[in-house]
Formats: C-alpha cells, sequence, structure tokens
C-alpha cells in the first residue's frame, strides 16, 4: 500500500485533479488493499483489469485538462443488490452470481457521471433480508475491528470494507437499518436520506416506499460529497457546502424509553460521554420520549414491504434485463430462512392490498404526524440515539440470521439479535433522513454508533451536525490491520 495516497473520497479526487496523484496510482492501491483484506470477505466481484483500464482512461482526462466531476478517478465499492451493467449483481444469492444487468442502477449511473469508477461489487446477507453478516454461498463477513465479529448486516460487504479502508466510500441499501447498523458496528459513517432524495431503481429485492440507497464512509464530510453527486440531476457541478452549524446552542432531542428497552451496558456509557461532550460543547439536551413508536412502526412497515417487493418484482426482473425467472431465483437460494422469507410469486396481493392501504394511508402518516411533531413542539433540529443496542457481536455462522440468541449484560436474551434494528426502522417508515457517527469505542474496543435523526427534507442540516459531533469528539482510531498502513493514530 502507498502511504503517500489519501484515502478520503474528497482528497482523492482533488489529488487526482491537481496532478499530486494519478487515478491509475490510486486503483492500484485499492486493489492492493483489496487483496490484504480478501480474508475479511466483503467483495464478492472485481475486475482488476477494467478498473486498471477505466483509471488509465481517467488519467489522460486530467492531461487533456477536461472538465472534471467532483468524484473523478476515486474507486468506490457498490453494494451487489444494485444494479451494475458491468459487474454482475448477485443479490448474494446463487442464481444471479452471473447474472449481469443491462442498466446501471440510476445511482450507479450518478457516480460514474461525476467520475467515480467502480471498484467492485460487496457482499450482503443473501437477498438483503437478514440483518446478520452471513452468507450461506458467497462466506460470511468479518468485522475488520476483530475478525472473530460480524459488521452486521444486510450491507456487511460495503460497511468492512469501507472500515478496513479497502475503498473510501461505498453505496448500500437501508430498509430496516442494513446501512446504519453495519456503520454503527464497524466504525464508520452512514447516511440513509429522506424518502425520494435519491433516484430509485435498479436494486433488488425493490421496495420503493420503504428501500433507500444509503451511502458509507469514513467522514462526514465524505457523505456530504456523496449526496451532492445522488440528490442532483447534474452530479458533475461544482459541490455545494455543508450549513454552517455550531454545537453551542444547538437543541437536540434525546428519546430513551422504547430506544433504550434493550441496551448493553456499554453502549450506553459510550452515548452517554457522547452526550456530554456534545453539552460540554455548548449543545442543548432536550430528554423527551417517543412512547409507541415502535409499535406504531411495526404496523406501518412491514407489510408495506411484503406487499411493495411482491408488487414490483416482475418489473424490476423485465427491467433488469435477465433471463430468469422469479421462481427459478427462489429455487437457487441457499440459506433455507432466505427462502422461507422472500417468495414474492406465491404473494396473494388482492388478500394484501387492504392491509397495505391502511398503512400506507392511516399508518404512515401518523408515523410521519409524531415524529415532525417531535422536532417541532420541542423545538429540536434532530434526535440522538444509539443505532445499535449493543456493539459487534460473535460470528453466528450456520445460525446467521435474526433468531440467534445473544448475551446482553451478561444475561441470555432470545432473540436478541432481532433488537439490532430496534431503532432504526422508524426512519424507513416514515422517510425521514438518519445519520450514524462512531461516538467511541467501548471498554472491548468495538465502535459504537451515535445516529441523528432529522425531519424531511433535512439531510444536509443532519449532515452538518453530525460533522460539528465529529469536531468536538476525540480523533477515531483505525481497526487492527488497518492501521498499519497509515502513519497517523486516526483518520483518514
Amino acid at each position: 500500500m502507498n502511504p503517500d495516497i489519501p484515502f478520503t473520497i474528497a482528497e482523492i479526487a482533488a489529488a487526482i485533479a491537481d496532478g499530486t496523484t494519478t487515478a491509475e496510482a490510486v486503483a492500484g492501491d485499492v486493489l492492493e488493499r483489496c487483496r490484504t483484506f480478501a480474508h475479511l470477505g466483503a467483495i464478492i466481484s472485481q475486475d482488476p483489469d477494467a478498473l486498471i483500464a477505466a483509471a488509465r482512461a481517467a488519467d489522460q482526462r486530467v492531461r487533456a485538462n477536461d472538465a472534471l466531476g467532483p468524484l473523478h478517478g476515486v474507486p468506490l465499492l457498490i453494494k451487489d443488490n444494485i444494479d451494475t451493467k458491468d459487474l454482475p449483481t448477485s443479490a448474494g444469492t446463487p442464481a444471479l452470481e452471473h447474472d449481469t444487468p443491462v442498466h446501471n442502477a440510476p445511482v450507479v449511473q450518478r457516480l460514474v457521471d461525476a467520475g467515480a469508477l467502480i471498484a467492485g461489487k460487496a457482499n450482503l446477507y443473501e437477498l438483503a433480508v437478514g440483518g446478520s453478516s452471513y452468507n450461506k454461498h458467497f462466506g460470511e463477513v468479518r468485522n475488520p475491528w476483530d475478525t472473530q465479529r460480524m459488521p452486521g448486516g444486510s450491507s456487511s460487504g460495503p460497511a468492512a470494507a469501507v472500515a478496513a479502508r479497502m475503498v473510501p466510500g461505498a453505496l448500500g441499501t437501508d430498509t430496516n437499518g442494513s446501512v446504519r447498523g453495519p456503520c454503527s458496528l464497524s466504525g464508520i459513517v452512514g447516511l440513509r436520506p429522506s424518502f425520494q432524495r435519491y433516484p430509485f431503481g435498479g436494486v433488488i429485492p425493490p421496495t420503493p416506499t420503504r428501500d433507500a440507497v444509503g451511502t458509507m464512509a469514513n467522514s462526514v464530510a465524505d457523505l456530504a460529497l456523496l449526496d451532492h453527486v445522488l440528490a442532483h440531476q447534474n452530479p458533475g457541478d461544482e459541490p455545494q457546502l455543508l450549513p454552517p452549524v455550531s454545537l453551542a446552542g444547538l437543541r437536540l432531542g434525546r428519546p430513551r424509553g422504547e430506544f433504550y428497552r434493550l441496551m448493553d451496558d456499554a453502549v450506553a456509557r459510550v452515548i452517554d460521554a457522547a452526550v456530554e461532550r456534545m453539552q460540554e460543547a455548548g449543545a442543548i439536551i432536550v430528554d423527551v420520549d417517543l412512547p409507541g413508536i415502535v409499535d406504531l412502526t411495526a404496523q406501518t412497515a412491514w407489510i408495506i414491504s411484503t406487499f411493495e417487493v411482491a408488487r414490483e418484482m416482475p418489473g424490476y426482473m423485465e427491467h433488469r434485463g435477465t433471463s430468469l425467472t422469479i421462481d427459478e431465483l427462489v429455487a437457487g437460494i441457499a440459506w433455507p430462512t432466505v427462502r422461507e422469507r422472500f417468495h414474492p410469486g406465491n404473494a396473494d396481493l388482492a388478500a394484501l392490498e387492504p392491509a397495505y392501504r391502511k398503512a400506507m394511508d392511516e399508518y404512515r402518516p401518523q408515523l410521519q404526524h409524531i415524529l415532525q411533531a417531535y422536532f417541532t413542539d420541542h423545538d429540536v433540529a434532530a434526535m440522538i440515539f444509539p443505532t445499535t443496542p449493543f456493539p459487534a457481536p460473535e460470528l453466528l455462522g450456520d445460525t446467521g440470521d435474526d433468531i440467534a440468541n445473544m448475551v446482553v449484560n451478561g444475561k441470555l436474551v432470545k432473540r436478541g439479535f432481532s433488537a439490532v434494528i430496534n431503532n432504526t426502522v422508524h426512519q424507513s417508515a416514515s422517510g425521514i433522513p438518519s445519520l450514524v457517527v462512531p461516538a467511541g469505542l467501548s471498554d472491548e474496543g468495538l465502535p459504537v454508533g451515535l445516529s441523528f435523526d432529522g425531519p424531511l427534507g433535512s439531510d444536509r442540516q443532519l449532515l452538518a451536525i453530525g460533522h460539528a459531533f465529529e469536531e468536538v469528539r476525540a480523533a477515531f482510531p483505525l481497526p487492527g490491520k488497518a492501521s498499519e498502513f497509515f502513519t497517523g493514530a486516526s483518520g483518514n
């Protein structure tokens, strides 16, 4: 690895643009990093020759003084349920392992239009329907902080790769916290944007009301750059600066109650310390709960996903250009638990529609109203809470789904891993944005994530708040072996 090559998205783009380094050198460095950390199981597919060729073409544009996009020459990793026309999109399932869509997903196309290079496709829980890092066909993903632990799921591969500094950034997908949970457990930042902020499509399984492509990186500044590209129809435009935010006088809501109903003491201590640090910087913490939020979220969320996946899958398969049928895809599923959950071809849409309409017309608006009232009535810019209730759990192996039991605070909790999404579903059910930033390390040296939720459409403000927290938080260290390749104790 080349320690002279900077390793944030913004620094790489700037260094390529001003000739300090070349896109080919960066691509070669990324490929070396991917080889070094291959034992993490983070990547499903990669085309090194194509990446180097694309990097050389990017360098030719620099030499020709062409106009460059804000991501010019930066290699980014794509979760393997987001369509790419030059690499297969497997969704982590055997039937699609060698199946390449005919189009890039709109979000991927915006990255490419801004000059980004595709570094590869990242591993995930099969068909993105679980919260662990286990994949029976492609192998489980390991957490770079402790390779006997998981980075969460379903965006396990992107999280592990970004945390290990294999790549400077990645795209994941988030329906029930599948970006934010892995970011929390892996010590990186991640954003689930507001509903419809980024263009939808080219994602399997398709859930247009609840699913969102999310961004993953090692600094909020990099998330802001990715957000600029993905949220604008002209991604090559000059990036917008974040609005200035000071923690001094900033009002932040802190719900506890249901957000802490299963909470590891180690996580609570780290979050308390992070909140105290913000208070020392002048933030005003407003302790107000959100009673009933979990039950209302459940009434809203699950039927929407069930109905929309069944309704949207035929159109997704047709647009993808695959020769497979839905039944053939399901027949090839490697993990029995996934096969039980994923059966869109058998769904009775007419029977499901009344419950779906009730969720969309009654429960979702009610949830949206309660959340907006929380921000408005208490005059808070964001709410803060632990992203996940415990640090990275040990690998589950063949029990690799959310039915696994866990030990929390020394006590056995049945189906404990299902609690990983307790704090990360109301956002997708309502459409509000949610940001996770590393808060600190547990006593065992494992990352703990702090979530910032904001009102619908407040994405840039939310990013600015997260950046302000980064400024007052102690420098965040690098995990394990990744630290050997950087001269500083933290950072990038």
